[in-house]
């Protein structure tokens, strides 16, 4: 025996240096921690290049938290409370990376745009462990949030009653909501890249939502491709499914100048005219007064579905300035951020204005309908044109 090893760490330390492809398979028959195999061997572990989690956060500010991970303290804890799967034990060959800093990577790959080696190198993992916790993070996050913050069953009376209330605050009656579409920069595999061109010449896929008074998404639809139109993803989706089926639409309808008017979602000129769904008169010379006040309107509650993209982007530039190529679901970190955004939210989580410079590439141009005419969608946006007109009279 040499320096007190017994026959079992002589093989193991043997094994390293004949045969490194055998090496995990001795240490699982000793029973051998990581630990204990550096401190036999004498190999110390490579040095991490970066400890940014370690030592530069702990001795800064609550400011340099927020502007690093994009949430106050206070929230983050409460996603290491909500997110427990996330934790990991130490396998015999490593020591398992803590719960609060694979969250902390998450983040903040997802508010950054550097590269993910660089992300790496500054947190002190490879850039390979950093796309793996983010995949994971972000499963967890749909898995364990989106029933609180983005629910599937987005169309209860609950929802209904705060989010007409709320629009009402704003000048709205009846609204639920403002719909739109928004492209979000990815690089896709190249047998598909013909679908993802838009209009503007740059591959996008298509985050479709409906936000609600407080820039909250109520709904969305991600993965469109870049060709789509608005409007078609709107045809197609749960949400116009769900205002034409269900029950609580009619039941929370509202009289106004002796017209019923139900809920309403509302959206541009791209979109297709009907009872649930207002969208802007084409104004010329002629038009009325009540025409002009609608569009006004309308068109105040439409920049808020237009602000929280902005304001997502602007929290999480890594959609905001275009998804790199080997994220491999572009809807899987899509789908975290809004869950995150209406996270933000909840927990008064507030954008800061540096956050929002240079964040978007141009919006392709939005498609028009031609000749599309819906008497009773007619009656309900005069009846809510002379609404406006009598409320400033």
């Amino acid at each position: 025996m040499e320096s007190g090893l017994d026959e079992t760490e002589l093989l193991i330390i043997s094994a390293l240096e004949q045969d490194r492809a055998n090496l995990m398979k001795f240490m699982d028959l000793a029973g051998m921690s990581a630990t204990t195999f550096q401190y036999l061997t004498k190999v110390p572990s490579l040095p991490r290049l970066g400890t940014f989690w370690e030592e530069d956060v702990p001795r800064n500010s609550d400011e340099f938290f927020k502007e690093n991970f994009r949430l106050k303290r206070s929230a983050f804890n409460v996603l290491v409370d909500r997110l427990p799967n996330l934790r990991e034990k130490d396998s015999p060959y490593r020591l398992a990376i803590p719960l609060e800093k694979q969250i902390a990577i998450a983040l903040y790959t997802l508010g950054s745009s550097s590269d993910f080696l660089t992300i790496g190198n500054k947190l002190g993992v490879s850039k390979a462990m950093v796309c793996r916790i983010l995949t994971k993070f972000c499963r967890e996050v749909i898995k364990q949030l989106a029933g609180e913050y983005l629910p599937p069953d987005f169309l209860t009376q609950e929802k209904i009653t705060e989010t007409i209330k709320g629009f009402e605050t704003i000048g709205f009656p009846q609204c639920f909501g403002a719909m739109d579409g928004c492209h979000i920069e990815i690089s896709p595999k190249s047998e598909n890249a013909v679908d993802y061109k838009n209009s503007k010449g740059w591959y996008s896929t298509i985050l479709f939502a409906l936000v609600d008074f407080r820039y909250r998404f109520s709904y969305i639809s991600v993965g469109s491709p870049g060709c789509s139109h608005d409007s078609k993803i709107f045809e197609k989706s749960n949400l116009k499914r769900k205002l034409l089926e269900s029950n609580l639409v009619k039941k929370n309808s509202k009289s106004i100048n002796g017209v019923e008017v139900p809920i309403l979602v509302l959206g541009d000129s791209g979109f297709r005219f009907a009872k649930n769904v207002m969208k802007p008169y084409r104004l010329s010379w002629q038009s009325t007064p009540e025409q002009k006040a609608f569009n006004y309107h309308l068109s105040r509650v439409r920049r808020l579905v237009e602000n929280a993209f902005v304001q997502l982007k602007a929290r999480f530039q890594r959609i905001g300035k275009g998804l790199d190529s080997y994220i491999e679901n572009p809807s899987l970190i899509i789908a975290c951020c809004c869950i995150l955004h209406n996270f933000c939210i909840a927990h008064n989580c507030s954008i800061k204005d540096n956050w929002q410079t240079g964040v978007d590439l141009e919006q392709p141009e939005r498609e028009v309908w031609i000749g599309n005419t819906n008497e009773i969608a007619e009656c309900i946006r005069q009846a809510l044109g002379k609404h406006f007109i009598n409320e400033n009279s």
